[in-house]
């Protein structure tokens, strides 16, 4: 587990799949990610072309650079992700604390030659009596005492099924290049 903080916030990532598991505030130690005995975390899912395997699970990460407030993980294609999905990919994930939000930065790049099709989701199981307000490219869910706003211009976001989704569904990329999406989480 990987964790980082702010004068505000603290986080933890589990490495293993680039999960966010904790977001806890510093001044009241509520993790908000907490639901009664229920820890809930921020899934991470990487799909090619229109198949079920999600390379966020399947592929290990790497801790590729770590600091006080932020932490970066990689994703490498290998041999027999190659077999199934045929691109060379890396991915980064870059989790930073700034204050009271958290960015989370996806780095996606295509070292194929061709143009590569892809999908990328977030997703964050709604704790129960939070209530959501959607705006464009903005979820705000919030209780009595805090306000936990979603927002984006890179991803589609949206509430289905009790979680909050960000996605970029079916998306391509060309052959030797790169993209950064941002998801940021802030707590109000």
């Amino acid at each position: 587990m990987q964790t980082i903080e702010s004068s505000i916030l603290r986080a933890a990532v589990d490495e293993k799949d680039a999960k966010l598991v904790n977001f806890v505030s510093q001044h009241d130690q509520i993790d908000y990610f907490k639901d009664g005995d229920m820890q809930k975390k921020l899934g991470v899912t990487f799909l090619g072309d229109g198949q079920g395997e999600n390379w966020a699970k399947l592929l290990p990460w790497t801790v590729v650079d770590k600091g006080d407030s932020r932490v970066s993980l990689a994703l490498i294609d290998d041999g027999e992700s190659y077999k199934k999905f045929p691109y060379h990919f890396e991915v980064i994930l870059t989790y930073i604390l700034e204050g009271n939000r958290i960015d989370i930065k996806y780095y996606l790049k295509n070292n194929s030659h061709k143009e590569m099709p892809f999908t990328v989701m977030f997703t964050l199981p709604i704790i129960e009596g939070w209530v959501k307000n959607r705006n464009v490219n903005e979820i705000e869910l919030s209780n009595d005492e805090v306000k936990l706003k979603l927002a984006s211009s890179s991803f589609d976001l949206d509430v289905k099924d009790q979680q909050v989704v960000a996605l970029l569904d079916k998306a391509t990329l060309e052959g030797d290049s790169d993209e950064e999406f941002t998801l940021t989480l802030t707590l109000s």
